[in-house]
């Protein structure tokens, strides 16, 4: 699981390039290059809610998988409203 959550992780991060600003893919990669993935995941979202957009190809039972394998739904470090804004923004997603 932990070798699945990582592929995607780096899908997902490369997929967002677009839509996000230079400073905020240089602060996901930091956590990513620090095997520090569940801040990572919770940083990209955040960023994505943030800028109020999307990744390109965005599957959100795909995402939602991977925040539940970072138990995200119990626990995040940055938001402690994390998985209700992540739940709303991606059943908000309107091409799916």
């Amino acid at each position: 699981m932990i070798e699945e959550s990582y592929k995607s992780l780096k899908y997902f991060i490369s997929m967002s390039k677009k839509s996000l600003p230079i400073e905020a893919l240089e602060a996901i990669m930091h956590y990513f290059e620090h095997d520090e993935f569940e801040l990572c995941f919770e940083g990209l979202v955040i960023e994505l809610i943030n800028n109020q957009s999307y990744p390109e190809r965005f599957n959100f039972l795909e995402w939602k998988k991977v925040a539940l394998e970072y138990q995200l739904d119990k626990e995040s470090a940055f938001d402690g409203y994390f998985w209700g804004r992540f739940t709303k923004w991606g059943e908000s997603y309107p091409c799916k």
